[in-house]
């Protein structure tokens, strides 16, 4: 007969531990029967001694024979097997361990059970704490997924760690009134019968769920069907036991609101500062792509009002220049015949100063525009130094003289006549700075002055200084770095002495910048300025070609092909005044017939023609396909497109050079020059 006090004892002595003694007596360990208890069985199981010793192990633990399945007497040896009791308290996670005991020739087994409840807690905790960070950094790795997939994951995995059966998410509008549903989940699709599910709600008059919207927090309703904020749910629903959601709320506006139901146990804070921090994370992902689908929208409304915008440029330079260089043409022509009084050539000549400074204007604009989009792009090319340092100046040196000014070019002896680099820029740069010292100097002397420096490191590179010094009104020290501001002038516009629009030293500085150089400035009030224009070139050989005096005595015969008949008229009497036989036709098919009856030295094409336009012109007569044209004519654009990619298209077609209209006869006997006696660029 087993000694029941020892056998007391030895399960007191198992304490905190709750254990039970059992008896086989023959029977698997599932049907043994209980012979003795210590009490921290009976509390854990919530039953009284004499229940428990009227029980079998089977009855008390759940599924206790797949545990012992195969023993006569239930032993654990060293293993402690995880194991979960149900009782009326709910699930408890114990710990079991089991073994043999000979006591007074009773063969027993003794079954200790460990509460692990806590420990239970804390790992359920740590794997929510790690499922978090996985969940966190998934999010943030999915960046270049949709804003579908996105909300998809972050509700699967709330659901998931808040361990419960199903959940929504959704968007606040601007006045936090309406809720549009987005991704919502149900366990099985077919236990939602609703006949026409809405994703839109009201919260004005909503029940429970509205709740966090209204109060602005989290909200857990464990007893759902109890609930007397609850309105019901619409027939077919799935029936919902408990519920939680929470509000996302960003700079004091509620922008979602996530919710959760059917946890299997009561939700708790620790549920909804889970939900709240997958949320939030997920809500700045979602305005961040917003904010970069909003900026890649403006970017590409940007960038097609720049592009609407250049078109427009584009035409407006051709529609403003083609009739200002017929005014400018017949003026010069008009100041060329004999028999004009002295006042009729002052006005003329007014008149023509007018156009200049009109043509001055426009192009400026239209060089800011090109330039702020991005379209004035660096064009090396081998240019002769001294041609365009005296291209730039010469025509000028009416206007000094006109206002009793002396402008003087001293070039250093030493100053290269071939380099390589973007001779045009430069060349514009020169005319802002020395039509800028004319305009702002009323008495003395107006100096350009070039030398250059070899560079340390590389001897076939130079750098080019270029000062333009004048003794005008000068610039006070307050406003040195402004005037190179666009639209700035050196003085009030209301009281302004000056004509312009303040955008010659803007132009020329981004100018100088996209050629890697810049342009410094000293000035003082009364003193007059110096501006000196700092740009790298690189050295060329020196290809000894003839002076523009000398190739201008050669007499050409110029087709030119110009719709336009001012232009036309003016461009063929500038020829002629000037030693050249001169035809004219109105169109591209026009030039092709007279070029193919041949005898002609040069070609003067106009860009924008009917029938044929001036680049398909080009196009066919490098071609060799037009019978008896020369391919290598050479040829000369004519346009109002003042663009370097409207000019790089021109030049890659095929023609020798561009002269954009309004342009004086200088600037178009200098290019016919040139044309005839160089070789076309490739």
């Amino acid at each position: 007969m087993t000694n029941s006090i020892l056998l007391r004892n030895i399960l007191k002595l198992q304490e905190p531990e709750a254990a039970m003694a059992c008896r086989t007596e023959g029977e698997p360990p599932s049907r043994a029967r209980i012979i003795e208890v210590n009490e921290a069985a009976c509390a854990m199981l919530g039953k009284t001694r004499e229940k428990l010793l009227s029980q079998t192990p089977g009855e008390v633990i759940t599924n206790f024979s797949a545990l012992a399945e195969g023993q006569a007497i239930f032993e654990t040896g060293s293993k402690r097997i995880e194991h979960t009791l149900y009782g009326r308290n709910g699930a408890l996670p114990v710990e079991i361990r089991s073994h043999a005991l000979e006591l007074d020739g009773d063969s027993l087994f003794v079954i200790t059970l460990r509460d692990i409840s806590v420990r239970r807690r804390r790992e359920m905790k740590s794997d929510l704490d790690e499922q978090r960070f996985k969940t966190l950094y998934t999010l943030s790795r999915m960046f270049d997924r949709t804003e579908e997939e996105i909300l998809d994951y972050a509700l699967v995995q709330s659901v998931y760690m808040t361990d419960s059966r199903m959940g929504y998410i959704g968007f606040l509008d601007e006045n936090e009134t309406e809720l549009s549903l987005r991704p919502w989940s149900v366990p099985d699709l077919g236990e939602c019968t609703v006949a026409d599910p809405s994703s839109t709600f009201k919260v004005a008059g909503a029940g429970l769920w509205a709740d966090a919207i209204r109060e602005r927090r989290a909200i857990i309703t464990n007893d759902y069907p109890e609930s007397p904020s609850r309105k019901g749910t619409p027939e077919g629903h799935v029936p919902l036991f408990r519920h939680m959601n929470v509000p996302v709320i960003e700079k004091d506006r509620i922008r979602m609101l996530v919710g959760v139901a059917n946890k299997d146990e009561d939700y708790t804070e620790a549920d909804a500062v889970q939900l709240t921090l997958i949320m939030e994370r997920v809500w700045y992902m979602i305005l961040r792509k917003r904010m970069e689908a909003d900026l890649i929208r403006a970017m590409r409304e940007a960038r097609q009002a720049d592009r609407a915008k250049t078109q427009f440029l584009a035409n407006m330079s051709h529609e403003l220049r083609t009739p200002l260089n017929g005014i400018m043409g017949m003026t010069q022509l008009l100041l060329g015949t004999k028999g004009l009084t002295s006042e009729q050539q002052e006005y003329l000549s007014l008149s023509l100063d007018s156009s200049v400074q009109l043509s001055g204007v426009l192009s400026s604009l239209l060089d800011l525009s090109n330039i702020e989009s991005g379209g004035n792009a660096l064009n090396c090319a081998d240019f002769d130094l001294h041609e365009i340092l005296r291209s730039a100046t010469a025509p000028l040196i009416q206007q000094a003289k006109a206002k009793g000014l002396c402008l003087d070019c001293r070039l250093d002896r030493k100053l290269p006549a071939r380099v390589r680099g973007d001779g045009e820029k430069l060349r514009q740069i020169l005319i802002n700075l020395v039509h800028n010292a004319v305009k702002f100097t009323e008495s003395g002397t107006i100096t350009v002055s070039a030398h250059c420096v070899i560079t340390a490191d590389q001897n076939e590179r130079v750098n080019l200084y270029i000062a333009v010094a004048d003794t005008g009104v000068g610039i006070p020290e307050d406003k040195h770095e402004a005037v190179f501001e666009s639209f700035m002038l050196g003085e009030d516009y209301m009281t302004k002495r000056y004509s312009g629009a303040g955008l010659g030293l803007a132009i020329s500085r981004k100018l100088a910048e996209i050629m890697d150089g810049t342009i410094v400035m000293e000035s003082s009030p009364g003193k007059g300025s110096v501006f000196t224009l700092i740009v790298p070139l690189r050295l060329c050989p020196d290809r000894g070609e003839a002076c523009a005096a000398k190739q201008r005595k050669r007499n050409l015969n110029i087709l030119i092909a110009e719709d336009e008949e001012v232009n036309a008229l003016v461009t063929s009497q500038l020829l002629r005044n000037n030693g050249h036989d001169a035809t004219v036709v109105d169109n591209g098919q026009q030039a092709i017939d007279a070029l193919m009856d041949g005898g002609f030295d040069l070609v003067l094409l106009d860009v924008q023609m009917p029938v044929i336009n001036g680049m398909q012109v080009t196009e066919i007569i490098r071609s060799g396909a037009a019978e008896g044209i020369n391919a290598d004519i050479p040829i000369i654009g004519l346009t109002a497109f003042t663009g370097e990619e409207d000019r790089k298209r021109f030049l890659t077609a095929g023609m020798n050079t561009v002269v954009t209209k309004p342009f004086d006869a200088v600037e178009l006997l200098d290019a016919v020059c040139m044309a005839a006696t160089q070789e076309r660029p490739i």
